[in-house]
């Protein structure tokens, strides 16, 4: 199990970090604090079974609009949906599951 979040930064409106962690979320925020002048906040996070899949999902889907690393420009309502994302990229993961010839992918 996992963790896939989405986390804000006060100096950079409209930007966020969607990463994941399979420890404490707040541990994360705090290694991330140690690189960034303003104060990074989480917004929203989803506990998972296939945090690496979902994170993937949502670096394709938001490819252009990202900034830098895994930080990307997102409209309110991308950041809204947030959590309907996770679960509609949880429930495709859980039918590629059930495929033999696409278990790989899931890794």
């Amino acid at each position: 199990m996992g963790f896939v979040y989405l986390l804000g930064n006060f100096e950079q409106e409209n930007v966020y970090k969607i990463g994941i962690t399979r420890g404490k979320i707040e541990n994360r925020i705090k290694q991330l604090q140690t690189g960034s002048s303003g104060e990074i906040y989480l917004i929203n996070y989803y506990k998972t079974k296939y945090p690496f899949f979902i994170e993937k999902n949502f670096h394709m889907k938001y490819y252009p609009y990202q900034t830098i690393g895994e930080w990307f420009e997102l409209s309110p309502d991308e950041v809204l949906n947030f959590k309907n994302n996770c679960v509609f990229f949880e429930n495709n993961a859980k039918v590629l599951e059930e495929n033999a010839f696409a278990k790989n992918i899931l890794k």
